[in-house]
């Protein structure tokens, strides 16, 4: 009878662990804030020039056009990913002011992923969808380079 007892005191003692579990996944996308609305505005004031550059693909991309810029800037959707996202990134786009690197986000763009996940020196900061039209755009521009992104 005292096996039960002690288990029923570990059961016990867990539950204040519950909490820490809770908190440690801060490196899942959805764990994050949306990118604020100062910071899309920054950037779709401010940017000049993007980079893609893909992982594991023998291409990479540059938008300079300011028009083409500030398109690309509102393919940032005001949702967050939801569940719990663990496909890879494919690749990443830095946002520039004048050679100058405003921010950089990595693209988690597959069959199942379509969001960013922002960073600003170095560390996550924000995590957002993409819009439909953003995909709508990195489908059509994959396609014409002849690759498809697919599951990591």
């Amino acid at each position: 009878m005292s096996n039960c007892g002690d288990k029923t005191t570990a059961t016990k003692e867990q539950n204040p662990a519950i909490p820490t579990k809770t908190t440690a996944p801060a490196v899942t996308p959805n764990a994050l804030p949306s990118i604020t609305l100062e910071e899309m505005k920054l950037l779709y004031e401010k940017c000049n020039y993007i980079d893609f550059i893909f992982y594991n693909m023998d291409f990479s991309m540059s938008v300079q056009d300011k028009n083409n810029v500030q398109r690309v800037v509102t393919f940032v959707d005001k949702t967050q990913p939801s569940g719990n996202l663990t496909c890879k990134a494919m690749g990443r786009i830095v946002y520039q002011s004048s050679g100058e690197t405003l921010m950089e986000a990595d693209m988690h763009f597959d069959k199942y992923c379509r969001h960013l996940v922002f960073y600003k020196d170095g560390k996550k900061v924000a995590a957002n969808n993409m819009t439909d039209q953003g995909v709508a755009y990195f489908n059509q521009m994959f396609s014409q380079v002849k690759v498809s992104p697919t599951p990591q």
